[in-house]
């Protein structure tokens, strides 16, 4: 494909007024630049679940933690995370609205998600704080009366403290005594979860720090469990998706196992197949168990779907169908199953409200994705709030609504792969969805214009649309890299069998039969032509048409079927099952030929010794004109040398037969009715000389 341009597709948005920030968005630097870059994944948790694996925790500590609403994130484990589908997903999140677009439609994590697979709840205050400044003596005071211990300066950076520093300090103290206070289980119970909130929830991307700011807000334990932690969630998950989104990034941070585990349950492509459960962890009486996110705590299969392959998953969703994706994978039944701190607050999963953590304002819209909830999706209405805010960082930023206008419908793009881009210059895996949208949409132009036409069309207006078919074709044969096939003829063989149209082979006596003729005929490269009963059934056909050296030879045996095409000087031979014996229309009508005269003029030279039924030509279903050479045979007849327009025959009036009749051989067969008298001729003269 030499020019690309002649196959450009309009990737969308059909609004510009509405995705306002495409021309900084990820989908148009992979259009124009085909950019695979995967995003790095920020998190500070390793170490968390490799001292609980360890050091599982204390139950009165676990208990706590329960009370304070995270205990789910506990019960739930840690997937590991696949960089490539995270960035698969980013490149499909829209900032503007706040949900992923694909073809099937807009989705996006919902209030729902958070409290159904990670049991966080929902219905609470907001996580928002007084971020006073404070020293580095200040905090190492609040760290200290909070957490029991006090980090050096060297493990403070401005208001962020060590994750190295504080892993260290928890594997110095990783049990409690029996007979430890209160203060104690508070204090181990702060530890555990500011390592939850700060490296986990609201992980950022500072990289080997945890964010101090969160810290104050654990000090009353018995209000910790009145804030909405799955609000504040996914308000800074949605702020690092929009974020991400932007081409100049390169990395995403936030609750990532919350998006990763939501596409696996959502996206059949995307997900792999649980094949055992892993053994939990020590289950301690009287505890709940986990939320729905703990099933993916199993044995991974990826038999038929990827991991790990970035082209793959952007080819998954481009092609993805509306049966690949679940828009309601948590029926009722499952819902009352789940612990009640899993459904608590689910009567305002789809309330339409700002949500926030700290310098973090996002909205969370669900009247966009009513389907997620089973009910009919609608128009959905704007809501006001800037489009940039993600751009701003939590240094002065005041507590305002952002506007941002929406769309209402059709608004996105559905196809991030650029057509353009030739798959197969491309190393590794090679996307297909791109050729299918290309072929599609040529397809789509030709019906769409044949739907135009009408039932009379003008001539100008078949003539236009041959023309178009021409160029779409070709255009689509270019793409796929089958331009070649624009200079030949397109011969294929259709051809179907009817079971009626089959016929077993008629069994002789002799040796072999017609089975045996036929393989010795093979042998002598002498192939003949044989006809069965169902040439007596066929039409009959006047022998007043005049036939014409238009026609193909061909000819119908019982194992294949040989044609000839003058436009593509081929000949194709197909297995019996492909056959379908051609049935002359009642107009056409075929003469008797000179040729036909004589079976020895059919055969060749070679004549079959058992061949009773000799076949009448003149009824047969194939139209044929079988040119035969002048050395065909040896008999010392007249016949091609009688002038077809004599004028003597015009005027036999008298019914004496014609000169013609009169100079035609005619074979005697011989007695014992295996071969023709004229061959005893031919012997005796061959002996005599």
């Amino acid at each position: 494909m030499a020019d690309n341009s002649e196959y450009k597709l309009d990737p969308g948005p059909l609004e510009l007024d509405v995705l306002t920030g495409q021309l900084t968005h990820r989908s148009q630097d992979i259009w124009e630049r085909s950019s695979n870059m995967i995003l790095n994944t920020r998190r500070e948790d390793g170490n968390f679940w490799k001292l609980v694996e360890k050091y599982p925790i204390h139950p009165r500590v676990l208990e706590m933690i329960r009370l304070c609403g995270l205990y789910g994130v506990y019960k739930a484990n840690r997937p590991a995370i696949d960089r490539s589908l995270i960035t698969a997903l980013v490149e499909r999140w829209r900032p503007e609205t706040h949900t992923f677009h694909f073809r099937t439609g807009e989705a996006t994590v919902t209030l729902q998600d958070v409290e159904v697979l990670y049991g966080l709840p929902v219905n609470g205050d907001p996580v928002l704080g007084n971020e006073t400044i404070k020293t580095i003596g200040d905090w190492q005071n609040i760290c200290q009366r909070l957490l029991g211990f006090i980090p050096s300066h060297e493990d403070f950076k401005t208001n962020s403290l060590k994750v190295a520093a504080f892993n260290a300090y928890m594997l110095s103290q990783p049990e409690l005594p029996n007979t430890a206070t209160q203060d104690m289980i508070n204090q181990k119970a702060r530890c555990y979860m500011f390592w939850m909130i700060a490296g986990m929830l609201m992980a950022d991307t500072s990289g080997g720090y945890l964010k101090l700011m969160y810290l104050p807000m654990l000090e009353d334990i018995d209000k910790i469990g009145s804030y909405s932690w799955g609000s504040a969630t996914l308000a800074y998950l949605y702020h690092f998706l929009c974020k991400a989104s932007q081409t100049t990034q390169n990395e995403i941070a936030g609750f990532l196992p919350l998006l990763q585990i939501w596409a696996w349950e959502r996206v059949t492509v995307l997900s792999p197949q649980i094949v055992a459960k892993k053994d939990a962890r020590t289950a301690f009486v009287d505890f709940p168990r986990g939320p729905h996110a703990t099933r993916w705590f199993a044995h991974l299969s990826w038999t038929n779907t990827t991991k790990h392959v970035l082209k793959v998953y952007r080819d998954a969703l481009d092609s993805m169908i509306e049966e690949q994706f679940i828009w309601e994978p948590y029926p009722d039944d499952l819902i009352e199953s789940l612990p009640v701190y899993c459904h608590a607050g689910r009567n305002i999963w789809r309330v339409r409200v700002p949500i926030f953590c700290w310098n973090v304002v996002e909205v969370h819209l669900p009247d966009r994705v009513m389907r997620q909830f089973g009910l009919q999706q609608a128009i959905p209405t704007p809501f006001p709030f800037d489009s940039t805010r993600f751009r701003h960082d939590r240094r002065g930023r005041p507590n305002t609504n952002w506007e941002l206008e929406h769309a209402q419908w059709r608004i996105t793009r559905l196809v991030i792969g650029n057509p353009n881009s030739r798959p197969q210059s491309q190393q590794g895996y090679v996307p297909n969805s791109t050729a299918y949208e290309t072929m599609v949409r040529h397809i789509h132009s030709m019906v769409d214009e044949a739907k135009t036409l009408g039932d009379n069309p003008s001539y100008e207006a078949l003539y236009m649309f041959r023309k178009m078919v021409r160029d779409q074709g070709s255009d689509c044969l270019k793409y796929v890299h089958e331009a070649d096939r624009v200079r030949v003829s397109a011969d294929y063989r259709r051809d179907m069998v009817q079971l009626t149209q089959l016929h077993p082979p008629v069994r002789r006596r002799g040796k072999g039969g017609v089975a045996g003729r036929r393989e010795r005929a093979v042998e002598r490269g002498q192939a003949h032509v044989e006809m069965d009963q169902a040439t007596e059934n066929a039409q009959a056909v006047p022998e007043d048409y005049q036939a014409t050296s238009d026609y193909n030879i061909g000819s119908i045996s019982r194992d294949c079927t040989h044609e000839f095409t003058q436009a593509s000087n081929m000949t194709y031979q197909l297995p019996q099952t492909n056959i379908m014996p051609y049935v002359m229309p009642q107009n056409l009508q075929i003469s008797s030929h000179p040729s036909f005269s004589s079976l020895e003029n059919v055969v060749g030279n070679y004549q079959p010794q058992n061949f009773e039924n000799v076949p009448n030509f003149t009824s047969s279903p194939v139209p044929m004109i079988i040119e035969t050479p002048d050395a065909i045979n040896n008999l010392e007849d007249s016949n091609n040398q009688v002038d077809d327009n004599d004028p003597r025959d015009a005027n036999n009036q008298d019914g004496e037969p014609s000169r013609r009749e009169k100079r035609k051989i005619k074979l005697k067969p011989c007695g014992t009715g295996g071969h023709y008298a004229i061959q005893h001729v031919k012997k005796k003269r061959a002996k005599n000389k």
